[in-house]
């Protein structure tokens, strides 16, 4: 594997996640270009690089002024990865049905853990308007995967 096919994608979805994210904001929800950075490359690479380079993405995110809470973005990129590497070990034994309802189960996990820590205050103070808030994230990031998924399917890359 060459590291250029890795440095230069993550570069430039960094940049995309810096400079368009609050530009396709509606309301606090923004997509999240890096997790699906991520998610493609632990189904396409492992388990190991994905923790690794959601750990790292995670770390460049915080430390650019993206992330809110300082280690969150690498917590939960590092759990995609991890979780997206063992559903790739999964892949050749499952339906395309199955292995698409896990990669979206990952991303509302990931959601989940993130606006857990993010939106702590309206968990305790307005549950409905947290789980808005949650199925907000998720979806509007799973539209752009959507999306991609004409260009590049998960299933088949």
């Amino acid at each position: 594997m060459q590291w250029t096919k890795l440095i230069i994608p993550a570069f430039l979805v960094w940049l995309l996640q810096l400079l368009f994210s609050d530009l396709l904001a509606i309301g606090s929800i923004r997509p999240d270009f890096c997790l699906i950075l991520i998610l493609y490359w632990s189904i396409n690479y492992g388990r190991t690089l994905g923790i690794i380079s959601g750990f790292i993405f995670g770390l460049i995110v915080n430390l650019s002024g993206i992330g809110l809470f300082f280690g969150i973005s690498s917590l939960t990129y590092a759990i995609t990865g991890y979780l997206a590497g063992s559903i790739r070990m999964m892949r050749s034994r499952i339906t395309p049905f199955h292995f698409t309802i896990l990669w979206i189960l990952i991303i509302f996990i990931q959601f989940f853990v993130y606006c857990i820590i993010q939106y702590q205050d309206l968990f305790v103070l307005n549950i409905n308007v947290f789980w808005s808030k949650w199925f907000g994230t998720s979806i509007y990031t799973l539209s752009f995967i959507g999306i991609l998924q004409f260009i590049i399917p998960l299933s088949r890359s």
